[in-house]
């Protein structure tokens, strides 16, 4: 989950030097454990075994490889090839989360027309409502060893983005549920928060552009507002009516 979001974050911000060691570090550790994994199927293979997609763990690597897009050591690229075949072929009983990245590493890997059926299934998934939003309410997006349906969600969001940029209607709806969740759950782990503010961030330079800065008037007059409380935002001021005008 921690290089899930280094590679997340050097995505939208780009390269983290303060970082960058520790996931050269982790890409090496995991590449090698694929590169072993691999060994192990070709060898059931040669025995007969007709092999199959062997994990999530590996498809959140071939996720994470998918949106870094470094250059992979010759084994490692010959173990992901093998494991992109795989997922070609063994695409059944995958949950939302598992769809959603694998429309990703699709996407990644030229299947532009399956990824794209993939989204789709996706979004046939959903349920919509107007004061929800657009979520999942299926036991495939059921639980994950770390949360409920947050990372699916943020998960079907990126998938969007990254084959179907044109249909923000869908994102943006999916959005709002992630802001109900917020006032009504709060996010309640450090990785749901995580997940929300990439999904929030993710492709959106525009909301980290700083523009003019709001002003407030009443009847055409600016409004002078005193600091906010520390720690809660909140705002107090009186406003005297003007003469021969009532509010």
């Amino acid at each position: 989950a921690i290089e899930e979001m280094l590679v997340r974050l050097n995505k939208m911000a780009g390269q983290q030097n303060d970082t960058k060691q520790m996931q050269d570090n982790a890409f090496k550790y995991i590449g090698n454990e694929m590169v072993d994994l691999v060994k192990e199927l070709k060898k059931q293979e040669k025995k007969g075994y007709k092999p199959t997609f062997p994990s999530f763990t590996a498809l959140r690597w071939l996720y994470l490889c998918a949106i870094d897009g470094r250059q992979l050591e010759n084994d490692v690229k010959t173990a992901n090839d093998y494991l992109i075949a795989l997922l070609k072929k063994d695409i059944k009983r995958q949950t939302i989360y598992e769809k959603a990245l694998t429309a990703i590493v699709l996407s990644k890997h030229g299947e532009a027309k399956r990824a794209a059926e993939y989204v789709q299934s996706l979004k046939e998934y959903t349920v919509f409502t107007e004061e929800m939003g657009r979520y999942y309410d299926t036991p495939r997006a059921g639980y994950s060893w770390y949360d409920y349906k947050i990372p699916t969600e943020v998960a079907a969001i990126e998938a969007i983005q990254t084959v179907s940029p044109k249909d923000q209607q869908t994102v943006d709806e999916m959005r709002r549920w992630l802001l109900q969740e917020k006032r009504t759950q709060m996010w309640d782990t450090p990785i749901s928060s995580v997940n929300a503010i990439y999904a929030f961030l993710n492709n959106q330079n525009s909301l980290n552009t700083q523009g003019a800065p709001s002003v407030l008037a009443i009847d055409g007059t600016p409004v002078e507002l005193p600091m906010a409380t520390a720690g809660l935002g909140y705002v107090k001021t009186a406003i005297q009516e003007p003469k021969g005008q009532t509010f």
